[in-house]
């Protein structure tokens, strides 16, 4: 179930946004949906797209679905170039004979261990309209260049593409391409491209994406890019080696598009909103990955549940402000006492869960029971003191991550029922 803030949120952006599972059954549906289609959510919430759309080509949906749920990224949904997917009718008065929305459409991964996905849809009309227009302009002076048919002014304005040279260097851009990563064009142009890298996204992406392109080959994938005022956005790029007369590479083009409200969105289905950490889905969704698709011996992690002891006095006591607080300052101890590839997550009001990955049992209490004192040393503002207990497991594989949460839960009981600010492995 999407939470009030992400429904809020998607129901303010000028797109439509639907969450489907593989069965096509809607479970969100916004308020951008809602004006355009005029289908109410109480009416298509919870059933099947079919009874709405029946002439949608339900087996390349499908297959999306499935490739963007498989590979944990957004794919586009093109039903053999045409450039609509749900029949709704223009309302802007036009004199073509553009009489439905054209649309673009992205299927993102929305939660993988309900096999749902998020669909988005943006109104190009205008742009295929303006297209449209132009092609009939140019058509009477000589023939189209090339599939996209549309005014070099056009492209410039709407698309993001850039080109560069075989070391990198920025010889041509889109006026919008400028304008999204805030240069002129006179100072971007001589610019390397590595201009535009945020730092944050690993080395090995890169030299996948050079090998590819340097082997003659189209890459393409999401990069976090910079923009001239260190603004970090999300972009999809597609690169595209160019090709001289005797086959050799001469250049590369790019095209961009914007993917950063995806981003956050996808961000904020999987963040719990108070501490910042993996929300209790995200945290499942890892576990039930890893517990029915990789059952190998070198599966190795230990699991840990930790809970504020008498967090309820100090609401209580102090108020909820300070309860709050106290569960951010838990959520920051956490994060510096743990290694940057454990996974930590809140599992629910006071209560944390912790993957340990690649650790021997010594290791594995070792570093809770460091956890364990950082959080009896850490203090609020308010200078409120605090200890929490642990109950600690190994998954052992092959086994349910129920019965791994259930021995996790009895060892925290106990240590619980023990005196508290404990760690108990079991």
């Amino acid at each position: 179930m999407i939470d009030a803030k992400c429904n809020n949120l998607l129901d303010s952006l000028e797109s439509g946004y639907m969450i489907i599972d593989k069965n096509l059954v809607v479970s969100f549906w916004n308020k951008w949906l809602v004006i355009n289609t005029q289908i109410s959510k109480n009416e298509i919430i919870g059933k099947s797209l079919r009874e709405f759309y029946p002439d949608l080509n339900y087996a390349i949906l499908s297959r999306k679905i499935k490739t963007a749920l498989a590979l944990g990224s957004p794919t586009f949904y093109d039903a053999n170039g045409n450039t609509k997917f749900i029949a709704i009718n223009r309302r802007k008065i036009t004199t073509s004979a553009l009489a439905f929305m054209q649309q673009q459409v992205v299927i993102s991964p929305y939660l993988n261990s309900k096999s749902e996905a998020l669909i988005s849809i943006y109104d190009i009309s205008e742009l295929h309209e303006t297209k449209i227009s132009f092609t009939k302009e140019i058509a009477k002076v000589k023939k189209l260049n090339d599939k996209l048919g549309a005014d070099q002014e056009i492209i410039d304005k709407n698309i993001m593409t850039v080109k560069t040279n075989l070391s990198g260097k920025i010889i041509e851009a889109s006026a919008l391409f400028c304008e999204f990563f805030e240069f002129t064009k006179e100072r971007l142009l001589g610019q390397n491209s590595s201009i535009l890298k945020s730092g944050d996204i690993s080395s090995i992406v890169y030299k996948e994406l050079w090998t590819t392109i340097l082997s003659k080959k189209s890459w393409s994938g999401e990069l976090k890019n910079r923009t001239s005022s260190g603004l970090e956005k999300w972009v999809h790029i597609r690169i595209i080696p160019i090709l001289d007369e005797q086959g050799e590479i001469s250049l590369y083009s790019a095209v961009y598009h914007d993917i950063s409200n995806d981003k956050l969105l996808a961000q904020l289905y999987v963040t719990d909103p108070l501490t910042k950490l993996y929300n209790r889905a995200h945290f499942d969704g890892v576990i039930d990955s890893i517990t029915q698709h990789q059952r190998k011996e070198e599966v190795n992690f230990f699991l840990a549940l930790a809970d504020i002891d008498y967090f309820k006095s100090i609401n209580d006591n102090f108020g909820h402000p300070v309860g709050d607080e106290i569960l951010v300052l838990i959520a920051k101890t956490l994060t510096s006492s743990l290694r940057e590839n454990d996974l930590i997550a809140r599992w629910g009001g006071e209560e944390f869960v912790i993957m340990l990955k690649n650790v021997s049992e010594d290791e594995a209490k070792s570093i809770i029971e460091k956890v364990r004192i950082n959080i009896g040393d850490a203090r609020s503002e308010g200078n409120v003191k605090v200890t929490a207990s642990f109950g600690l497991t190994k998954y052992k594989v092959g086994e349910a991550a129920t019965l791994t949460f259930k021995r996790a839960d009895d060892a925290l009981y106990e240590a619980k029922n023990g005196g508290r600010d404990r760690v108990v492995l079991k």
